[in-house]
């Protein structure tokens, strides 16, 4: 099982740890044991976009607009306290990501983990996932239509979040629990203090 506490304080508290990837991958739930294992704030795009808009979530640009709004907001204000924040999203578009790292680094140590799992095991997950209710699965639409769309754009022109100058966990989770795969350490003046490929547990 990952500490994460342990992994993260490479780097001060507080923490920003942005938790990434394809729709189904299991993003939630690393989301969810980082956020418990630190008394983080949690900060979910999906339950915020059901909060704010209820059925009704239209996922066009303004639909985000607000939900990125909610998040900012809620996030400095944790932060305000020297809690940490933990934001669990697709986070797949690099100016959204930039508009994150820009609005918190100066008052937070940054952290990528970029969530992974093979297609096979996510469609078997996404299918099951459709009888769950919409608490159960944590306020998502997520489908395999979407993840296929996802993975067509992510491979034609959206960024990997691996290629930020920002120090970041990928880990894969198509063994139930999670295996980190890479950790890569920079420091807020995006300097690289540790670099490390790892397979298996940490």
């Amino acid at each position: 099982m990952i500490c994460w506490r342990d992994l993260l304080s490479e780097l001060p508290e507080p923490w920003l740890v942005m938790v990434c990837g394809l729709v189904g991958v299991g993003k939630t739930t690393i989301a969810r044991q980082i956020a418990r294992e630190l008394r983080a704030q949690y900060l979910s795009t999906d339950r915020v976009g059901y909060r704010l808009f209820g059925q009704n979530r239209s996922y066009d640009d303004e639909y985000y607009r607000q939900v990125y709004e909610y998040m900012i907001v809620r996030a400095h204000r944790a932060l305000r306290k020297h809690r940490s924040v933990v934001l669990d999203g697709t986070f797949l578009r690099h100016e959204t990501r930039q508009r994150f790292f820009a609005e918190f680094r100066e008052n937070a140590s940054l952290w990528v983990v970029f969530v992974t799992c093979p297609e096979e095991i996510v469609r078997v997950r996404l299918e099951a996932r459709r009888a769950a209710s919409l608490h159960e699965r944590g306020y998502s639409d997520g489908r395999y239509e979407i993840y296929q769309a996802m993975k067509e754009k992510f491979s034609d022109g959206w960024s990997d979040p691996r290629s930020e100058k920002i120090s970041f966990v990928t880990v894969d989770t198509a063994l139930g629990e999670a295996q980190i795969l890479e950790v890569r350490t920079q420091n807020r003046n995006s300097e690289l203090l540790t670099e490390n490929y790892l397979f298996g547990g940490w």
